[in-house]
């Protein structure tokens, strides 16, 4: 504490009063005069040092303003409070405050003595050397209260008991007072009046000037103390002792740096594995283990005593992470032991699959992450021997049915509808079963949804793009014809599902339905509406062969594979053009002989004219309505006469018109052709059948002689030459089942002559093949 050398006399204090309200005192006024009664610390310093003769020392606790007084209940430890800042003291300062009657406080009472003591009343005095007949009187009166200045301190009497708070003092303050806003002050009960015998005094003397050279030694100790670690404090052999935490901090920093990059090999069992500190996340923390010498300014004579005695060996702080602790776990176990495997529950296709749990045995966490722990900051080979133990599993029997009786089973229970707007939704539990995941989490499995997958269940249910619509349609499965469900365009947010989804899941029936916040586009065609269609049954098949040349493979597949699936509505037009596109390399064609003008050429997509013919012997036989064919310009004889078509990008389409009530879905392949048998491609029409067709076919008429023509730019090939004609086929419709007539179609073809070529650059091109075309 800071000394005031300016601070006045104290003023005299109040009287005390007996319980009948006359004062405290005793007729025989040649004893000392005692009352005990706070005043400052920095005052009694002053005062001891004005008796000493010796400059006060100047000890202010860092916690505690200047001049302090601090009450300290009898209970506290007095090791750890500064008793002298407790200090009762005979005094002319008044009483500042009121303080609890019924606590009792720790203080200390000065007793001085004002005038020699009569010998008579001297004489006349009980002995009163006896401890036991020693007893403070705090009933006397007091009278000229000398000043301190003049008398020296005598005794010194410490002591507990309640203390009586007395009335406020007269306005009246000291210098003292005003510069260091002192707490209140109180005196203490009186007690019985006994007086002081001179052995006590002397006691007391004895006391006090003990009590005075100890406190001048501990604030000596905190002030060589300061905020330093204890003497002979070691971290891991590392002396730190003596220094600040700031100090000690960079220095132990430094000292197990590469401790932190030095393997450790693990034996467990009869393996070992080298583990890297970083793996396991293990780190020396040099300040958290500084904080643990109790580093720092303090009074208290416990941690005083400490730091001179010495902090002995503090245990590091480590730390470590509980997942890669898992892992190097793991890792361990890989070559040590028997890995447990925890309970589980999966959804497949609908069906609960569960796996029962299963003990193993390998090194546990806790026991790795303490033997690592235990090696980090040692020098040189670091071993870590780890014992292995039983490894339970997380996930128990009860656990796994508590999984299945909680989610599982009423998940796969029924279906569940999505409602988005007024459009529903609805989904099997054999479609969304995959979405639901059991994961092991604080021992039980725990239910969620997988984001990835109910995304995968959603694009099926909705749409590739699940913003726009997708109209219902019919396919081919195993066979036969099956309608696919129309697909509404729907913009949701996917997480507004998966927040409600295993609530759903698990609903009773009935219940199983939730509505989503979406915008919804609705398909052309629904799924109604292809159940209308009526595709049940193959109405028509036609087949046509041709030899073995690869770009006819090539080209009249690519044609079969893009008209395959093809689904007319009723009142829908088939155009060939429209759905093979143009027949280019990156369509996927290649280059084979062609009929231009009569002459045979070389050009992309040779070949495909076969595909439009089988195409439209299909819709005849179907008793569709020819929109637009042409039979090719030449007669080729593998082709059904007057009952053909050609087709070129973009001038020669086929096209047909769906003039039923009726869907008509067209299926095709082709058995690819090979150098000892020849080709085949097939066209079958599916719908509801209405009609039985038969085909009639007339004499050919019209002959036209054939000419003569010499090329010369190569790109042809020579022919032999042909006349022309002309043909009629009749199409007869009769209704379906019933052998009744009904209509008749007639079809005129005329073929051109076939004018015999010489190709005469024929020796520079490839010879072309046996039957072209």
């Amino acid at each position: 504490m800071s000394y005031e050398p300016e601070a006045s006399k104290a003023p005299e204090p109040a009287k005390q009063t007996d319980a009948d309200g006359s004062n405290a005192s005793h007729a025989g006024a040649d004893d000392a005069a005692i009352e005990t009664i706070m005043i400052p610390q920095i005052e009694i310093d002053a005062r001891v040092a004005e008796s000493t003769g010796a400059k006060p020392v100047e000890n202010v606790p860092d916690d505690e303003p200047d001049g302090a007084t601090r009450i300290i209940a009898a209970d506290e430890d007095p090791a750890e409070e500064t008793l002298l800042r407790s200090t009762m003291l005979r005094s002319e300062l008044p009483k500042r405050a009121e303080l609890p009657k019924e606590d009792n406080f720790l203080f200390v009472s000065k007793n001085r003595k004002f005038a020699p003591e009569p010998d008579a009343a001297e004489a006349a005095a009980p002995d009163l050397a006896d401890d036991a007949a020693t007893e403070v009187a705090l009933d006397r009166p007091i009278h000229n209260t000398p000043d301190f200045d003049d008398e020296p301190l005598e005794e010194t009497v410490m002591g507990v008991g309640p203390f009586a708070v007395n009335e406020p003092a007269p306005a009246e303050h000291s210098p003292f007072e005003t510069a260091f806003d002192q707490p209140d002050y109180a005196q203490p009960v009186a007690t019985e009046t006994k007086r002081l015998g001179t052995g006590a005094k002397v006691a007391v003397a004895v006391a006090g000037g003990v009590a005075v050279l100890a406190f001048v030694g501990w604030a000596a100790a905190y002030a060589v103390a300061g905020d330093k670690i204890p003497e002979g404090t070691k971290v891991a052999g590392v002396d730190i002792g003596g220094m600040t935490a700031d100090a000690a901090k960079p220095l132990l920093d430094e000292k197990f740096a590469a401790a932190h990059s030095q393997p450790i090999i693990v034996t467990a069992g009869d393996s070992t594995t080298e583990v890297n500190p970083a793996e396991a996340g293990l780190s020396f923390d040099a300040e958290a283990t500084i904080e643990k010498t109790d580093a720092g300014r303090s009074w208290s004579p416990v941690k005083l005593w400490k730091h001179f005695t010495g902090g002995g060996e503090i245990e590091p702080v480590i730390k470590s992470d509980d997942n890669l602790i898992a892992k190097v776990a793991a890792k361990v176990n890989k070559r040590a032991g028997t890995p447990f495997k925890d309970g589980d529950v999966v959804i497949k296709k609908g069906k609960i699959k569960t796996t029962q749990p299963v003990a193993g045995e390998g090194v546990g966490d806790d026991a790795l992450r303490t033997a690592l722990a235990g090696q980090l900051l040692v020098e040189g080979d670091r071993k870590a021997d780890v014992p292995l133990e039983e490894l339970t599993p997380d996930v128990d029997e009860a656990d796994v049915q508590e999984a299945v009786d909680k989610v599982a089973t009423p998940a796969v229970s029924a279906p569940i509808t999505l409602k988005f707007e007024k459009t529903p939704v609805e989904l099997s539990p054999k479609e969304f079963g995959d979405a639901i995941r059991f994961d092991p989490k604080d021992g039980e499995l725990q239910a969620s949804v997988a984001p990835s997958k109910l995304k995968k269940v959603l694009k099926k249910a909705l749409a590739d793009d699940a913003a726009k619509p997708v109209d219902a349609t019919v396919e081919m499965v195993n066979g036969a014809p099956k309608v696919i469900p129309a697909k509404p365009g729907v913009t949701f947010n996917q997480k507004d599902l998966e927040a409600v989804f295993l609530d759903i899941v698990t609903a009773p029936e009935g219940e199983r339905i939730v509505e989503v916040k979406s915008k919804v586009a609705k398909p052309k065609v629904t799924t109604e509406e292809a159940k209308a269609w009526g595709i049940k049954e193959k109405v028509s098949s036609f087949t046509t062969n041709f030899p073995y040349a690869e770009y006819r493979n090539v080209n009249i597949g690519r044609a079969a594979e893009l008209v395959n699936g093809t689904v007319l509505a009723p009142g829908d037009t088939f155009s060939l053009n429209g759905i093979v596109g143009e027949r280019t390399a990156a369509n996927g064609f290649t280059k084979g002989w062609m009929i231009q003008n009569g002459i045979f050429r070389e050009d992309y997509g040779g070949g495909v004219s076969q595909m439009a013919t089988t195409t439209f012997n299909a819709m005849f036989f179907a008793g569709l309505q020819d929109v637009e064919h042409k039979a090719h310009s030449l007669y080729i004889d593998r082709y059904p006469i007057g009952r053909e078509a050609t087709v070129a990008w973009p001038t020669l389409d086929l096209k047909f018109k769906n003039n039923t009530k009726y869907g008509v879905l067209i299926r095709s392949w082709v058995n690819p052709a090979s150098g000892s048998s020849q080709g085949s491609v097939t066209v079958e029409m599916w719908s509801t059948k209405i009609w039985d067709i038969k085909a009639r076919t007339g004499e050919r008429y019209d002959f036209k002689p054939f000419g003569k023509q010499k090329i010369t730019d190569g790109n042809c090939e020579n022919t032999v030459g042909a006349q022309g004609f002309s043909i009629n086929v009749w199409r007869d419709f009769y209704n379906a089942g019933s052998g009744t007539k009904v209509d008749t179609e007639t079809f005129k073809t005329t073929y051109i002559p076939q004018d015999e070529v010489e190709c005469t650059d024929e020796s520079q091109k490839p010879p072309p093949p046996a039957d072209p075309n």
